[in-house]
């Protein structure tokens, strides 16, 4: 399958969320300001062997685990301003990468090894354990389900750790390992584990960068910069899932740097962190992710969100203004979903989902055409022909006789299309409905037109009394009375010389060799704000009340 976009361009600056609307309401009543959320980061084929964290601002930091209520609690501590995380496996450290190196199951610069040597004591305390570990090369504190202990080095198989016992002199010591959630902490590139983590029960690692809480600490992570803490957790028994545990107001920030530039005008940036924590808040409390041990995920399929690095003091500032600020439909959370730009129309929830949503209802947008010229690829031009199509549906299941025709067969109130069909050359027909009219071939929204082939009012004519969009079915009946049907591509007729010549469909069909044009306008499922259209308007002196309550119907924007 081909597609060809006409003057296309780079990615905008904004993605649509492709996500349905979620059935769960959240109530003014449950609804808190600024809670504690968990990001993923890295998750399933994402996951990590290890992964590396740098202070940034602030120094050291607490180890420990996030309670049900998100609460930290803390078990040690460490110094060290570079620590990495790894699952209780022999990985290796390779020295080459990029943040300062990273690890993985091959290679073999430095082994942290999965084999340890156990002292036969328990503690009570973190300290009582550390000072026990300071005694010998290589030890460290292990927390395993709510008990300290003290081990000794980090060995990849049994024979090093015997060996390694009898060189020491620990006589007294048995070799341990750890459970499929087992962690450790060690300095980042080596192999000197500085603390381990062993959960039977469910909890996970959790890591707060800093000493205290006396500065807001930022914090390195595969090469940006993240506020908060992170959690650790082996989903299954593999590789790490990495979390970023932090405030909803900072999430907020990251947030609408990466939905939006942060160089546009103030007004939309309101717009957008009240969109963002709306949106994030209604997911956080309908358990998007739990299953995967996280609230969201950081990519488009809840909202993008990669850290700290892009937040200026403009930005900020909408996030600050706005503090604690959801829209609400009838003292329920709404679902404030947005895409990029609408091409000049958004679209209700019913005609895209097919749920009738009261407050995501469609309606002509006047204002974002007085920035089209900002916007890249604001218009976009694809062309299928008749082949490419007969190949795409054949490919999806809808085996047919060859494309011959392809129309939009229903269109909104807004003008976007909800509905379209293809026919083939036997006379059968299949139609995609909603967000279908998009996702099914790929387009930039449903808001577009198309023209060639046979379109919705060509064809071929019948004795000057309308169309008909093939001939197949069709019947001729000559001099004699007699009948005898009639196909595509097996027609012919007789020219004005007398002359005869095969009929051509595509000559009598409107088309251009069989070739459909799909122009269209937007970028996005068109449904709720346009992020362009937001820009427009506060260009245009509205504030983010007035371009929220533009975008969406009979809503309120205000704090719990």
């Amino acid at each position: 399958m081909k597609k060809r976009f006409v003057q296309f361009a780079a990615a905008a600056l904004s993605f649509a969320l492709l996500v349905g609307v979620p059935g769960e309401k959240t109530s003014a009543a449950s609804v808190t300001i600024d809670p504690t959320i968990r990001v993923g980061l890295f998750f399933g084929s994402s996951a990590l062997p290890g992964a590396n964290l740098l202070n940034d601002v602030g120094s050291g930091y607490r180890l420990g685990y996030y309670d049900s209520n998100r609460s930290f609690q803390q078990l040690a501590q460490t110094n060290e301003t570079a620590i990495s995380v790894v699952k209780t496996q022999n990985v290796y450290y390779s020295t080459s990468g990029n943040w300062s190196g990273y690890f993985d199951t091959i290679s073999s610069d430095i082994v942290v090894g999965c084999y340890h040597l156990k002292l036969p004591d328990a503690y009570s305390t973190y300290e009582q354990a550390a000072a026990v570990a300071a005694q010998w090369a290589g030890g460290f504190v292990a927390w395993v389900d709510g008990s300290y202990q003290v081990r000794v080095g980090a060995y990849p198989d049994e024979a090093s750790a015997l060996a390694a016992q009898t060189a020491l002199g620990l006589t007294g010591a048995t070799i341990a390992g750890t459970s499929s959630a087992g962690v450790s902490v060690v300095k980042t590139g080596t192999n000197q584990t500085l603390f381990q983590f062993d959960s039977t029960s469910g909890l996970c690692l959790g890591i707060k960068p800093g000493l205290d809480d006396s500065v807001k600490a930022e914090t390195i992570f595969r090469g940006s910069t993240y506020y908060g803490g992170f959690q650790y957790q082996r989903v299954g028994g593999g590789n790490l899932t990495v979390s970023n545990v932090l405030s909803l107001e900072d999430y907020v920030q990251g947030v609408i740097v990466e939905e939006m530039n942060a160089s546009w005008p103030l007004e939309a940036l309101k717009a957008q962190a009240v969109c963002a924590r709306t949106y994030a808040y209604r997911n956080y409390t309908a358990q998007k992710h739990s299953s995967q041990g996280f609230d969201l995920c950081n990519t488009t399929h809840c909202q993008a969100y990669s850290g700290m690095d892009n937040v200026t003091a403009e930005s900020s500032r909408a996030v600050t203004e706005t503090r604690g600020e959801y829209l609400w439909y009838n003292g329920s959370l709404i679902d404030a979903v947005y895409s990029s730009h609408d091409g000049g129309a958004t679209e209700s929830a019913v005609n895209v989902w097919g749920s009738d949503v009261p407050y995501l209802i469609g309606k002509e947008d006047p204002y974002e055409a007085s920035v089209a010229d900002k916007v890249p690829n604001y218009n976009w031009t694809v062309t299928y022909t008749a082949q490419e199509l007969t190949d795409l549906l054949n490919s999806k299941g809808y085996i047919n006789s060859g494309i011959v025709d392809f129309k939009v067969t229903k269109t909104s109130p807004t003008g976007n299309a909800i509905e379209i069909t293809f026919t083939d050359s036997s006379g059968k027909s299949w139609s995609k409905i909603r967000d279908d009219c998009r996702t099914f071939l790929g387009l930039r929204s449903i808001h577009y037109t198309v023209t060639g082939g046979r379109g919705s009012s060509s064809g071929y004519t019948v004795n000057g009394n309308g169309t008909i969009p093939t001939l197949n079915g069709t019947y001729a009946v000559d001099g004699s009375g007699s009948t005898s049907p009639l196909t595509d591509g097996a027609a012919y007729v007789i020219g004005g010389d007398g002359s005869v010549s095969q009929l051509d469909p595509s000559a009598v069909s409107g088309g251009s060799a069989g070739v459909f044009t799909i122009t269209g306008s937007g970028w996005g499922h068109n449904v709720g704000m346009s992020q362009w259209g937001a820009y427009a308007m506060a260009q245009q002196g509205y504030s983010y009340q007035d371009i929220l309550n533009f975008y969406y119907t009979g809503i309120e924007v205000r704090q719990p």
